[in-house]
């Protein structure tokens, strides 16, 4: 846990070092959401309201894949991967340690700011609150699984382009059950089940990507 906790102080120390970055998924979304009501403007309130949820959860997901080749890169490139591979430090809370990092600084602000903007575009409040508690749960699913291919296409020169192609469809799953559960509880429908979906694939996630992404990086280093 000391470990974990050194590696975590690590990563924040490196992010806090350029600041606006933790602005800038906030800025996607707000983007996004903008662009989005600007071009559905003609549409009747009632919908807008209720796509405005599934917009966020895409939006999300875009900045999530987007920031997928950073997780390992920058130690890929100062050697620090090399450096933990050849001495007793290199283990899964290193690597728990940079998921947790990536996720907290490139997708937690929009699950802050989610609420945020549901409130002042008119959501319910339980529905913004379930689309709270889902993209808490979801996110750091796709994280965890987005990080097994960063490792795995880490040494190749375009590899965010064939990250992207083969993220997209493994969170399919995660976006369905997300994106219900949020209109489930527009439609006053029973929304347990996905959430309950959401934590089941996160655990799952959770116990499988660190020793995947072990492996993954000792077959891009070789």
């Amino acid at each position: 846990m000391e470990k974990f906790n050194r590696f975590i102080k690590k990563e924040l120390l490196i992010a806090s070092r350029s600041g606006y970055d933790f602005f800038m998924p906030t800025i996607y979304l707000l983007i996004i959401i903008t662009s989005f009501n600007i071009s559905v403007s003609y549409i009747s309130k009632n919908i807008i309201i209720e796509l405005v949820p599934l917009m966020i959860w895409l939006s999300c997901l875009l900045v999530c894949v987007l920031n997928l080749e950073s997780v390992f890169k920058e130690d890929y490139e100062d050697g620090t991967l090399d450096y933990f591979f050849t001495s007793d430090n290199f283990h899964e809370s290193f690597i728990i340690a940079k998921i947790f990092s990536h996720w907290a600084l490139s997708v937690f602000p929009i699950v802050i700011t989610s609420p945020i903007i549901g409130f002042l575009l008119g959501i319910d409040s339980q529905t913004t609150l379930i689309l709270f508690l889902s993209l808490l749960i979801g996110t750091p699913a796709m994280s965890l699984l987005g990080s097994v291919v960063s490792a795995l296409t880490l040494s190749l020169k375009r590899g965010k382009i064939l990250l992207s192609i083969i993220v997209l469809p493994l969170y399919v799953p995660i976006l369905i059950f997300g994106t219900s559960a949020v209109n489930n509880s527009f439609l006053n429908m029973n929304f347990y089940s996905e959430l309950i979906l959401l934590g089941i694939i996160f655990l799952i996630f959770l116990l499988i990507s660190p020793v995947a992404c072990l492996k993954s990086l000792k077959i891009s280093l070789d």
